[in-house]
């Protein structure tokens, strides 16, 4: 009987591995900041190159990691946290084990 049973479950046991499979991988994709990171660093080259000016460069940075932003987000929200929202045109953050990041600006209601 149990092995019946097992025979007649299997293609449904099957359809459950493939899309748990596919949500697993789609939400890899939906988190991976690789790309974004791949495209800012291909900007700086043509930036260096000479291919982009000053002008074009810091609007399709601004992009770029307005993308990046949007997925560290993402990853806070899958993760329970509150998303973080961007306070002016420059922003810092230090990560652990990574080193201080200091960047000059200024955040909304502080002064400084």
């Amino acid at each position: 009987m149990f092995l019946i049973d097992d025979l007649l479950l299997m293609p449904i046991d099957g359809m459950k591995f493939v899309f748990r499979t596919l949500a697993r991988i789609a939400e890899e994709q939906y988190t991976d900041d690789g790309p974004i990171k791949e495209r800012l660093l291909e900007l700086q080259v043509q930036l260096e190159s000479g291919e982009i000016s000053e002008e074009e460069y810091v609007a399709l940075e601004a992009g770029i990691l307005r993308d990046l932003r949007e997925v560290q987000n993402r990853k806070r929200e899958m993760a329970g946290l509150e998303r973080e929202e961007a306070q002016g045109p420059y922003t810092g953050k230090v990560g652990e084990g990574s080193g201080a990041s200091v960047h000059l600006g200024w955040r909304e209601g502080k002064k400084d």
